[in-house]
């Protein structure tokens, strides 16, 4: 069983900090005599001594050091964002951290923000990840933050989408995301053809000691069911069509040249039709993108306003004014969405 992750010091851990503290500060002269015959450093923000020689004079306290080195760092970053940003010493500070206390979660995380973020150093970045995912395993957040990188820093490269959608992918299997990042990999996946993928990490979802999660996995996969028959579908709609030489009128004529009787039936109980040029479709995920993007223009509008202080006077200038391409089709065919400027309502 893998050991959780250590939780950060309190008060009580007051005299430990303080003892850690003139451990650290034993060090500097040995490195000092160590280092003498270095060039200066440009950077006079701190001293740091390399990480064996202060490895060795911790005396069994590296965890609270790397607290402390941990502090020093996060002081040296906001310095440097406010000044030369440089951040010189940034890397050597949070990988030393790492090596004094492999399990320091906080570090992996929001060490890989800082270097992809204001360093504009991805590569360090994922560096830092994958060695935090194999120390913390557990840690959802830090597949989810290398999903973010190949979806921010890496964007455009071939394979970003493909890597997003597998960290998402290794951060739900940790089984304790929260649903926003399930939700996120189950786009990725699907969109880059990872059904496979998809359904075990589902699977393994429903064993989660979170129940929420155990439900979300339980109506994703009746939700995976219901896309392989819609898939299986358009199978029949190409074979009718190359048939015929037109696609079918109806469902029924559909099933008669299969010699079926009825498709499997959903199992979160909708129904299934062919839509415009015999499409088919499904009722249940009709309605469940439908509220997905109905949620996603809502807090457009309501952004809108906050930033603006008016709503958009149609949903036209809120695609316009913030960036969209245009206002998302409503999913069902010959539906629109209904917008009323006064009150910021989208139904």
């Amino acid at each position: 069983m893998t050991a959780p992750a250590r939780a950060r010091p309190g008060r009580a851990a007051l005299l430990w900090l303080l003892a850690a503290a003139l451990c650290y500060a034993a060090t500097i002269p040995a490195q000092r005599a160590a280092d003498r015959l270095r060039p200066p450093l440009r950077d006079e923000v701190l001293y740091l001594p390399n990480e064996k020689l202060l490895t060795h004079f911790t005396a069994g306290l590296a965890p609270v050091i790397a607290d402390l080195l941990w502090l020093r760092c996060v002081q040296y970053t906001a310095l440097e964002n406010r000044g030369a940003r440089s951040f010189t010493w940034l890397e050597q500070m949070i990988f030393t951290t790492t090596r004094l206390d492999p399990r320091f979660k906080g570090v992996y995380r929001y060490g890989a923000i800082f270097l992809s973020a204001l360093r504009a150093d991805s590569e360090a970045a994922m560096r830092l990840l994958r060695t935090g995912m194999v120390e913390v395993p557990d840690a959802w957040e830090l597949p989810y933050e290398a999903a973010i990188i190949q979806l921010v820093n890496r964007r455009g490269a071939p394979d970003a989408e493909r890597l997003t959608a597998f960290y998402c992918g290794m951060a739900v299997a940790t089984g304790r995301p929260p649903a926003f990042v399930a939700e996120l990999a189950s786009r990725f996946q699907a969109k880059q053809d990872l059904s496979g993928i998809e359904e075990g990490m589902w699977r393994r979802m429903l064993e989660s000691d979170d129940k929420v999660m155990r439900e979300l996995a339980a109506r994703k996969l009746q939700e995976m069911a219901i896309l392989r028959n819609l898939h299986t579908m358009e199978k029949w709609v190409e074979e009718y069509r190359a048939r015929h030489g037109a696609p079918p009128d109806t469902l029924e004529a559909l099933l008669a040249f299969k010699g079926a009787k009825a498709l499997p039936p959903d199992p979160l109980g909708g129904r299934y039709f062919l839509g415009p040029e015999a499409k088919p479709m499904n009722s249940t995920m009709l309605d469940t993108e439908t509220a997905r993007e109905l949620g996603m223009l809502r807090r457009r509008v309501e952004e809108f306003r906050n930033t603006r202080g008016a709503f958009p006077g149609s949903l036209e200038e809120l695609a316009r004014e913030t960036g969209m391409k245009r206002v998302p089709e409503h999913p069902w065919p010959g539906r629109s969405w209904k917008y009323n400027p006064a009150t910021g309502t989208v139904e």
